[in-house]
């Protein structure tokens, strides 16, 4: 299996951190932007789903391809800020694109490490040849479960929909590899506590609240708790990297990308380092986009890596995605010769 076409497509609607009305002043915007490295984020309009995003994104990906949409034998739709409880926001997708009836679809509600998770399942799923082209989704809308008056969250996180064009290729040998890992003790780390069934909605969750001086929630509402995200950030994601390095027998002279998820400048930097990957081969978009959870990945190959991956000569990557679950995943992997479509504003 190999990459054969990226795309990636955000709202046009743009806040910036530093302009952002949460803040009592400029200078506490600045040390949030300084902390966290993140200058700016998309944010969708209402009544916009990251659906919507989707179509724009796989439609323009198929256009510039020249794939039909009925040349597709599996999607695959990475996103937890889905359209309904059900049925799966891919069955819907399937009418709205197009797709065969007979075409593979289904949801993986993973958050920020589900592009590899997807990329190893689509491709197990690719692996006998009997799928030989493939659209892997990952999208996600925060900015709608987030709440605006929340300062732990709003700075941070922005809205974006990416889609991984695969084909089955005989000719191409080079492996995919992966390690996987999960700690859930630590669920409530990155959370929405009312919403589903264990705790379903009531006119208390629907209630702001302050819980802190200028953090404002309702039950609804996601929660990130900074402390846990940050202990479990510094040491799982570069024990995978590590653990992936030794069992596949990398040299990491010969990695040509480190591809982290874009959570926090500072801390995908301790990642960086532990696995000694000089800094001018570790990309970065969330000064621009924000952590865009599951989408981060692929939107930072989109935005910052297009003339290094739509080259002849194969790049040899590395891959990281870790948060919500808490849950992570880091992947091997070579790519070349990708059609890859400037950024879409929607």
């Amino acid at each position: 299996m190999r990459i054969a076409g990226m795309s990636a497509c955000v709202p046009a609607t743009v806040e910036d951190n530093l302009t952002l009305p949460i803040y009592k002043d400029e200078n506490e915007a600045r040390k949030v932007i300084a902390s966290t490295g993140i200058e700016r984020h998309h944010k969708v309009d209402a009544g916009t789903t990251a659906s919507d995003l989707t179509v724009k994104a796989v439609e323009t990906l198929l256009a510039n391809m020249g794939w039909s949409a009925q040349d597709v034998d599996c999607f695959a739709y990475v996103c937890t800020s889905r359209d309904y409880i059900a049925p799966q926001t891919a069955c819907v997708l399937q009418d709205r694109l197009k797709l065969r009836s007979d075409c593979c679809v289904f949801d993986l509600p993973f958050g920020c490490s589900g592009w590899v998770y997807g990329m190893s399942i689509v491709g197990s799923l690719m692996s006998h040849g009997t799928f030989k082209r493939a659209i892997l989704v990952a999208a996600e809308t925060n900015t709608q479960n987030r709440n605006p008056r929340d300062t732990t969250v709003r700075p941070l996180f922005g809205d974006a929909a990416t889609a991984t064009a695969l084909e089955f290729d005989p000719e191409h040998s080079r492996p995919m590899n992966f390690m996987y890992g999960v700690d859930g003790s630590g669920f409530d780390a990155v959370w929405a506590p009312y919403g589903g069934m264990r705790n379903p909605v009531t006119p208390e969750a629907l209630e702001e609240k302050e819980v802190a001086p200028g953090v404002f929630r309702r039950g609804i509402d996601m929660i990130v708790n900074g402390m846990d995200v940050f202990g479990f950030a510094i040491k799982q994601p570069p024990h995978s990297l590590k653990g992936l390095i030794e069992t596949f027998h990398i040299d990491v002279a010969t990695v040509d990308l480190l591809l982290l998820h874009q959570a926090n400048k500072f801390i995908d930097e301790k990642i960086r380092k532990a696995v000694k990957i000089p800094p001018e081969k570790t990309p970065y978009c969330l000064e621009e986009y924000g952590n865009v959870t599951s989408a981060s990945i692929p939107l930072t190959m989109v935005s910052r890596c297009r003339e290094q991956l739509s080259g002849s000569d194969e790049k040899h990557c590395l891959a990281c995605g870790f948060g919500v679950g808490l849950a992570w995943a880091s992947m091997e992997f070579y790519a070349g010769d990708v059609k890859m479509v400037d950024v879409i504003e929607y």
